[in-house]
């Protein structure tokens, strides 16, 4: 019977934001980590598997993308936790410091988990210290009122991800499914001519860019309608607008 590893993977998300919980006991994020790679191994050696392809792709570009910004963490920065901090965080290292004053590892429990919750979801670092600016100048921050304005931006990528994602289910060649020795070479993307296969591929990567944004336009305003400072939602792809010189293009659309 085909199953698809649910449980697993659920487990796989859960310990990757408790891998991030801000305490200074190296041993407890040996364990998480060594946990997360023993339920990585379950997921990928799992074999009674639904035939969509899409699902065990996005499946296993999720396990790595988590194992890759871990050791991005671990290893590119200074220590982890207390190195790592929120531009408004306001940490200091003075012993006895009160308040705000503290580093991650002594923040309060809530305060402690919405930390872990920020650095889990924001692999940009947008509104962290360590926040890649590649040397130019942040654009100035939106109002909330500008912001929200956004509502637009994403319905368009609603409709966009709808399109493209009606347009593959009707294109017989862009099949999610495993194929089976019966099928027809027909039912093979390479099968079509070079050229050809061309707007399925752009079809698929703008479908991909829309989904992804539209989740991400959809939370940040939740949470900036909820209080949360605009300059920590920004664009997820950043503005193409910007990407007419190349240096602008890796500072300000790829960063």
């Amino acid at each position: 019977m085909e199953r698809y590893p649910w449980p697993e993977y659920l487990l796989f998300e859960v310990l990757y934001f408790f891998f991030f919980y801000p305490t200074r006991q190296q041993a407890y994020r040996v364990v998480i980590l060594a946990t997360m790679v023993y339920v990585a191994t379950q997921i990928y050696l799992t074999q009674e598997v639904t035939d969509t392809v899409w699902l065990q792709y996005s499946a296993g570009f999720m396990v790595e993308t988590h194992l890759m910004f871990i050791a991005y963490i671990l290893f590119a920065e200074g220590p982890f936790p207390n190195h790592w901090r929120r531009v408004r965080d306001e940490v200091s290292e003075e012993s006895g410091a009160g308040g705000l004053e503290k580093t991650p590892s002594d923040f309060p429990l809530m305060k402690k988990l919405q930390w872990m919750v920020d650095i889990a979801c924001g692999m940009r670092m947008i509104g962290w210290v360590q926040e890649p600016r590649n040397y130019m100048p942040p654009h100035p921050p939106p109002s909330r009122r500008t912001f929200l304005q956004k509502t637009l931006k994403l319905i368009v990528n609603i409709v966009i991800a709808d399109l493209t994602t009606s347009y593959l289910a009707l294109s017989l060649p862009f099949d999610y499914r495993i194929h089976n020795p019966t099928d027809g070479l027909e039912t093979y993307l390479i099968a079509v001519p070079l050229l050809h296969r061309v707007p399925y591929v752009l079809a698929w990567a703008i479908g991909m860019g829309s989904s992804i944004s539209t989740t991400h336009n959809a939370v940040a305003l939740v949470c900036v309608g909820l209080g949360q400072s605009p300059t920590l939602w920004s664009d997820i792809w950043g503005n193409w607008m910007d990407a007419y010189t190349v240096r602008k293009l890796w500072g300000y659309v790829r960063s």
